[in-house]
């Protein structure tokens, strides 16, 4: 199995003649191929998914799922908290530039390594990541600073901690599950770990 449209008891399948219908066993449910054409499935569909979202029967995630007016609404607040932040004339994000004592003491608190993969690194190699990005309304402050090597901090971008570790997770499912998937100790890696993922 793989992407599916669910509310956790039904799931969306669809007729000879392309009706959306409702099945409560798995197995009849319609697999799409990328979360794009689920989406697209949901919104065509609107009336009939509103309390159903795009779940991958692999990993055990939601993928996509309609937002309640609460959502939205956090949504447009941190949208005018993201207009607050200081741009430049070409709608940069000014940044503060920190001295080199800060960066040491940053660099000695994380033990010389990179807080998002582990490696050590040298002073030299460091750079700042924002744990809780400027674009999301992160203070540009030495307690939202963490050290990082260069790779790490260009591969996060500008998303939340959490979010990257659960990319990581799961490109890092996805491609062992690709490489070893008749492979019998990846099988029984594989159901520890997504236990052990889907409990956090």
């Amino acid at each position: 199995m793989a992407i599916v449209i669910t509310n956790g008891n039904y799931y969306i399948w669809y007729t000879s003649t392309g009706a959306t219908k409702k099945v409560s066993d798995i197995n009849l449910a319609y697999q799409f191929p990328t979360v794009a054409d689920a989406i697209k499935g949901m919104k065509k569909a609107e009336g009939q998914t509103k309390n159903y979202y795009v779940f991958d029967t692999l990993t055990q995630k939601i993928l996509w799922k309609w937002m309640t007016h609460e959502e939205l609404d956090e949504i447009r607040k941190n949208k005018i908290s993201m207009s607050m932040v200081k741009r430049d004339k070409n709608g940069k994000i000014k940044r503060k530039s920190y001295s080199d004592d800060v960066r040491k003491l940053i660099y000695i608190k994380a033990g010389g390594r990179c807080e998002l993969c582990g490696r050590k690194i040298l002073l030299d190699d460091m750079t700042l990541d924002h744990v809780n990005p400027l674009s999301m309304g992160g203070d540009d402050d030495v307690e939202n600073l963490s050290c990082t090597c260069y790779p790490c901090n260009l591969f996060k971008g500008n998303i939340l901690p959490t979010d990257f570790y659960e990319r990581i997770t799961d490109i890092f499912m996805y491609q062992m599950e690709r490489q070893n998937s008749h492979n019998l100790k990846w099988k029984i890696v594989h159901k520890l770990l997504s236990s052990f993922t889907q409990s956090k």
